[in-house]
């Protein structure tokens, strides 16, 4: 059944049309002429209901003779020979179903491939920031890398892996930072603050295994090591003992850097110094084989210094000599020295120079040269001087011996002596010079 207003095609049931909403007749309803009326009424062609048909359009060339109407009354019969209604004629709208589609598809297909693009453009870019900023984080470049990595994050905010590398790499920064002011502490010899931070530092990098922590482990190590060498060097100034120095010396033997070289060498020296000190004062007395031990204490810890190898040769040479001057000072006794022989052994020996100056660790380096003015050859030499402060009070007195050993007539040498961690300047006098003649 076809509506008698629109011509839509309706269920033989039906009682209003779906399409315009008209009341459907019936062929019992409706009478003859109405029936020829409608037939040759041309009604009202929607060709939006024609697309909505499910019945195919036919060419134009195959259209009924009777071209000027369109019929929406059916077949009276089912035996009529046109057994399908009358189609509809074909309209530019039927075109537009799947001309417009077909560009909005094409459309969205291109949003969708260019979408596709950026995001992959996008993503490579995050890679490649992402490993930029790692490798600037391995070599301890931490602010490049934060440039980097918050790029990175800004691009994919979602990213749970770049904001974790970059939380990494703030703390690593962080405790470079704090490095770094521990390092600055120790070079102001601001030992027990800078101590607190690296028990503190140390803590913290004990719980990150990240490979970015470790050149800040290594730089923890390193300030570690020159704290426990700041340490023992605080501590040298009140050792005067071999037995004190030596304990010293182990631990810094136990460290690996070069301030700890340079201790060492310091704590060696000072041993050095002490030993060949306690062997003077003995050989003041004469104690010939307390001042050879002394001589051997120091050279258990530098075997081969020089001074200490000529000290106890010294050492040997002065004992023979001594007994062999003692012997001789009681013949000459006997005897009548003469008066050239007087002369030598009296003023056979002059002073020719004397220096004294106060370093920077507090220590008095004092220098000296002598001439032999003797009329023969002299040797064992010793220098004995005292030493004054600003007011004239006396300090100390010690000595030293002159190289070389022996001087020929008209030949000069020379001595060396340091006192240790008196800081203030001191003015030192020669007491008396003492030697051998040949």
């Amino acid at each position: 059944m076809y509506c008698n207003h629109c011509g839509a095609n309706q269920p033989d049931d039906a009682v209003f049309c779906s399409q315009c909403g008209a009341r459907l007749q019936t062929q019992s309803e409706s009478s003859l002429p109405e029936e020829q009326e409608i037939r040759n009424e041309q009604p009202p062609v929607d060709y939006l209901d024609q697309l909505r048909s499910h019945s195919s359009s036919p060419s134009t060339d195959s259209q009924p003779s009777d071209q000027d109407q369109i019929h929406a009354t059916p077949p009276t019969s089912s035996n009529s020979s046109s057994g399908s209604p009358t189609q509809l004629p074909a309209s530019p709208i039927r075109h537009l179903t799947w001309i417009i589609p077909t560009i909005l598809l094409l459309g969205i297909a291109g949003t969708l491939f260019w979408w596709y693009q950026h995001q992959q453009d996008i993503n490579h870019q995050v890679t490649q920031l992402h490993q930029e900023a790692s490798n600037l984080a391995l070599k301890g470049q931490y602010e490049p890398a934060l440039t980097k990595i918050t790029q990175a994050t800004t691009l994919r905010p979602t990213y749970t892996v770049l904001t974790t590398d970059q939380r990494m790499i703030e703390t690593a920064n962080r405790i470079h930072t704090k490095l770094t002011t521990v390092s600055s502490k120790l070079k102001l010899n601001q030992l027990e603050p800078a101590e607190q931070s690296l028990i503190t530092l140390q803590k913290a990098l004990d719980s990150r295994k990240e490979p970015i922590f470790d050149q800040e482990k290594t730089l923890a190590n390193r300030n570690q090591d020159l704290l426990a060498v700041l340490q023992v060097k605080k501590e040298l100034d009140q050792l005067d003992t071999i037995d004190a120095l030596a304990y010293k010396l182990d631990e810094v033997d136990r460290l690996n850097n070069q301030e700890a070289k340079e201790v060492h060498q310091l704590i060696i020296t000072k041993i050095v110094t002490i030993s060949m000190k306690n062997a003077e004062k003995l050989l003041q007395q004469n104690d010939f084989s307390q001042a050879t031990a002394a001589v051997k204490s120091g050279l258990q810890y530098s075997s081969k210094d020089e001074k200490l190898l000529s000290l106890q040769k010294r050492i040997t040479s002065e004992k023979e000599a001594f007994e062999l001057a003692e012997k001789q000072r009681i013949e000459r006794a006997i005897q009548q020295a003469e008066e050239e022989d007087l002369k030598n052994r009296t003023a056979g020996v002059e002073l020719s120079n004397l220096d004294v100056q106060l370093n920077e660790y507090g220590d008095i380096e004092i220098y000296g040269e002598v001439k032999n003015v003797a009329t023969k050859p002299i040797y064992s030499i010793t220098v004995y001087y005292s030493g004054y402060d600003a007011a004239g009070n006396y300090l100390f007195s010690s000595s030293a011996s002159v190289e070389p050993y022996d001087l020929a007539v008209g030949a000069t040498g020379s001595y060396s002596a340091y006192e240790y961690d008196w800081y203030e300047e001191v003015t030192i006098q020669v007491d008396n010079i003492t030697w051998y003649l040949d």
